[in-house]
């Protein structure tokens, strides 16, 4: 199955479940980054990927969590915030600048931006 294909097939299966809207109130930050790494780099970009989450395990003030899928056409990395201000420091920490500066040669496109839960089927 490709990757436009899953996508499809999750967004149709959330749509055809039982929607739960969620009360305004201040939400967890969710920042998604979609990531293509360089032919042949796919395999390189990952063992960076997971050497760092093993160095933060439990060290970035306010991050919740993080979820990293894969595909045969790329990753789709899901970190999970307390509030902007956590995700903006955490931006700019040196752990996190030095970590881009090695994995950035390795990506032909990435793409990403912060996102608010509309809704959610079951748990994940």
């Amino acid at each position: 199955m490709t990757f436009a294909a899953a996508t499809t097939a999750v967004a149709a299966a959330a749509i055809a479940a039982p929607l739960a809207l969620r009360p305004a109130h201040p939400e967890p930050v969710v920042n998604i980054s979609v990531i293509r790494p360089k032919e042949g780099q796919y395999e390189a970009f990952l063992e960076l990927q997971l050497a760092q989450h093993r160095r933060l395990r439990g060290q970035v003030k306010g991050l919740r969590g993080a979820r990293l899928f894969r595909s045969a056409e790329g990753l789709v990395l899901i970190s999970v915030f307390d509030t902007q201000q956590d995700a903006d420091a955490f931006r700019e920490d040196p752990r996190f600048t030095d970590h881009m500066a090695q994995v950035r040669p390795l990506i032909e496109k990435s793409e990403a931006g912060v996102f608010a839960e509309a809704y959610a089927v079951g748990s994940i």
